[in-house]
C-alpha cells in the first residue's frame, strides 16, 4: 500500500499543474477574445461614421460578429469559473449568427450585390436554422427541466 501513496501524489500533482494551464489558456482565449471584440467595435464605429470603405452591410456584420465573440467569452468565462456546462450559449451563438446573415443577405439583395434567387435561397436555409435552434433551445430546455438539471 505504502507503494501506491508516490503513485498517487505523481497524478494528482500532475492534476493540479493541467488545471492550471487549462486555467492559463483559458485566460488567454478571453484575452483574445476581448482584444479582438473590441478592435472590431473600434472598426465598425469608424465605419459607422464614415462609412466609405465599407459598406452598412459590412458594418452590421462586424457589430453581429461581436455579439458572437461575447457569447463566446461568456461561456469560456463559465468555464473558468467552473460552472456546470450548457449548451444555451451555442444555441444562443447559431441564432445570432443565423441572424447575422439574415441581415447581411437581405441588404446584399436590397442594394443589387446578390443575385434575388441565390439571395432568397440563402435567407429561407438561414430563416430554417434559426427555427431549427430554436427548437433545439426548447427541446433541450424540457429535457433538463426533466431531469431536475
Amino acid at each position: 500500500m505504502n507503494e501506491d501513496i508516490p503513485e498517487k501524489k505523481a497524478v494528482a500533482g500532475i492534476g493540479k499543474v493541467l488545471v492550471v494551464v487549462d486555467d492559463i489558456i483559458l485566460y488567454a482565449v478571453v484575452a483574445g477574445i476581448i482584444v479582438v471584440a473590441i478592435r472590431l467595435l473600434v472598426e465598425a464605429w469608424t465605419d459607422v461614421f464614415d462609412y466609405s470603405q465599407h459598406s452598412m452591410p459590412h458594418v452590421i456584420s462586424d457589430l453581429m460578429l461581436v455579439l458572437i465573440m461575447m457569447e463566446l467569452f461568456r461561456q469560456v468565462m463559465r468555464q473558468i469559473n467552473k460552472h456546470a456546462f450548457s449548451l444555451n450559449p451555442f444555441f444562443y451563438i447559431g441564432i445570432i449568427a443565423s441572424i447575422r446573415a439574415i441581415l447581411i443577405t437581405q441588404m446584399r439583395v436590397g442594394l443589387g450585390e446578390t443575385v434575388w434567387e441565390i439571395g432568397v435561397t440563402q435567407l429561407l436555409a438561414n430563416v430554417g436554422l434559426v427555427l431549427v435552434f430554436i427548437l433545439s433551445l426548447y427541446v433541450y430546455s424540457l429535457c433538463k427541466k426533466d431531469n431536475g438539471v
